[in-house]
């Protein structure tokens, strides 16, 4: 009976967030401008990154590489590439109407198989698998997925964190987490080589959907909050060290801040906003662990552009006096402004880039 209630009062919700969280950072832009962005193949870098890049527009996949695009891959509503730890294949969600999978692919956009099969002939029965993301050892990947649905008294869709051998089945899949019902689930998952990172949406008594980043040790351990939940952030992204989080925060409204943390393992360190009051998603390391590329819309059209901020180290203290009285000086490094890196183009917000 309890559970009854609770889904009859929770059903606007889930409606509102269940089926969005994933699908939200997509529509932060401007519905004033109507006018057609132009493909990443056609257009030229305003600034050459280093290393390669694989972005997402419009469920095509595009290379960035000694400052160009080239599409690459079949054609289909692809998301979210993720490269595997030796740079030679990567994973990718292809949707359809009403199911989504993941794909193993080569790094020129090649299909190798699929990893899974969401689709069904019953619509109770479809799936979603999004935010792939490789095991450091490379042998399994990690994703978000409405498997298993709640019952049919709690039609959810909130998605849940389960891993899969990158050369096994989708049977051989493991459970790690469990989401708040009604929020959209567990999202964005960072797999380390003891533990996992993920970011977790949970509903306070006034029914605000909150976003947090969690650490967990081993599958359904319980899982422990990095952020507290008025900072409302998510998207994180690891620094190729592993040393530092970089991370999108927003207390109020839409405007959201890039922030960076130190990652000390199972914890957080003090973080540093590097943005604040526009609109930024998707952070992405740099290879050398020294900026981060990012999307943020450009331009009266609202469409996302891709963005590079080199991020300052942070500065050492001063070495302190003699005088025991004396109290050590950090002196702020000003932080670098960042440079647009495409114009014209709008790339998918909820697909990171894909970065090495």
């Amino acid at each position: 009976m309890v559970r009854r209630l609770a889904a009859i009062l929770f059903l606007p919700l889930m409606l509102a967030f269940g089926s969005g969280v994933y699908l939200y950072l997509g529509t932060l832009k401007s519905k004033a401008v109507k006018q057609h962005a132009q493909l990443p193949s056609v257009i030229t870098p305003k600034f050459v990154l280093p290393g390669t890049m694989f972005v997402v527009q419009q469920g095509r996949l595009f290379k960035l590489s000694g400052g160009g695009f080239t599409e690459i891959g079949p054609t289909g509503d692809w998301s979210q590439p993720t490269i595997t730890p030796d740079h030679t294949q990567m994973v990718a969600v292809q949707r359809s109407a009403l199911s989504s999978d993941l794909y193993l692919l080569d790094v020129k956009g090649s299909v190798i198989r699929r990893l899974t099969k969401d689709d069904a002939r019953l619509l109770s029965s479809n799936h979603w698998a999004f935010y792939p993301s490789i095991s450091p050892d490379g042998k399994s990947v990690f994703f978000g997925t409405d498997n298993p649905k709640s019952s049919s008294l709690d039609p959810g869709v909130d998605l849940s964190v389960w891993s899969m051998p990158l050369s096994g089945s989708q049977s051989q899949a493991l459970r790690w987490t469990s989401p708040f019902w009604y929020t959209g689930g567990d999202t964005s998952p960072i797999p380390l080589s003891d533990g996992l990172l993920f970011v977790r949406h949970s509903i306070d008594n006034s029914t605000a959907v909150h976003s947090q980043i969690y650490f967990q040790s081993r599958p359904l351990a319980i899982a422990r909050p990095l952020t507290g939940a008025p900072d409302n952030c998510g998207e994180p992204a690891l620094s190729p060290d592993g040393t530092q989080l970089a991370m999108i925060c927003s207390q109020a409204g839409q405007t959201t801040a890039l922030e960076v943390a130190p990652f000390q393992g199972t914890s957080l360190g003090p973080a540093r906003v590097l943005l604040q009051g526009g609109l930024y998603a998707s952070p992405a390391w740099s290879p050398d662990g020294k900026g981060l590329a990012y999307y943020a819309p450009a331009g009266i059209t609202g469409h996302f552009q891709l963005w590079y901020l080199a991020v300052t180290p942070i500065a050492p203290a001063a070495t302190p006096r003699a005088s025991a009285s004396a109290t050590p000086l950090v002196f702020p490094t000003p932080q670098p402004s960042p440079v647009q890196v495409t114009q014209g183009v709008d790339l998918t917000a909820t697909s990171p880039p894909a970065w090495y």
